[in-house]
């Protein structure tokens, strides 16, 4: 399936932008990751406010361990704050996840049904949750819902990526790269997995 994708992708770069063509026919076809269930993605969203991805993973095993295997709203909300930040979880981070809970309704009935509307909707709804800004929306509709068009101007590690590799100044505003990436439609999520994936290969 992705193979398609990656061509497609390819085909409007040469068109569109030539800087990010070349570096995703250097890369290659890359995987797209599985889509979470809604709730455990939301989780796992918030865990990873502004953490590792190792850091963020340790502490996301730990909440499940706790939930006996499985992030689901009734089993968050039967957890102490001790356990939450035991788990390690900050305190706004673990207040976050409880709000989310109990949004999500029994077994997140609710999120799933809110995020089967339009993307507009369903960002509107969660943005009233504190804890939860455009940056978690944007990794939750990329990993959380499989949406193959979704980006990031938030994203610390995405600009780095696009200053190295499509020359944009370091001291442009948000919206510059916003404007950059809508040359890549409907393929964002696309793009952003090779711009992460291509700070892999960076010097340290």
């Amino acid at each position: 399936m992705y193979e398609r994708v990656h061509a497609a992708f390819l085909a409007l770069l040469v068109k569109t932008d030539p800087d990010m063509h070349n570096l995703v026919h250097r890369q290659g076809p890359l995987h797209l990751p599985a889509p979470r269930p809604p709730f455990e993605a939301l989780v796992r969203t918030v865990v990873g406010q502004q953490l590792s991805v190792k850091a963020a993973s340790t502490i996301s095993a730990r909440l499940t361990s706790a939930c006996d295997g499985q992030l689901e709203p009734r089993r968050i909300q039967a957890l102490s704050m001790e356990t939450l930040r035991g788990a390690g979880l900050s305190q706004s981070k673990a207040v976050c996840v409880l709000r989310v809970a109990e949004m999500a309704g029994p077994d997140g009935i609710h999120l799933k049904r809110l995020t089967q509307m339009p993307s507009l909707e369903w960002r509107k709804e969660l943005l009233q949750i504190k804890g939860l800004g455009p940056w978690s929306c944007d990794m939750f509709g990329m990993f959380g819902l499989g949406d193959l068009d979704m980006f990031s101007a938030g994203d610390l590690g995405l600009r780095n990526a696009m200053m190295i590799h499509l020359g944009i100044d370091a001291k442009e505003k948000p919206a510059a790269f916003e404007l950059r990436a809508d040359r890549w439609k409907p393929y964002r999520t696309v793009a952003s997995l090779h711009l992460w994936k291509s700070l892999d290969n960076q010097p340290k």
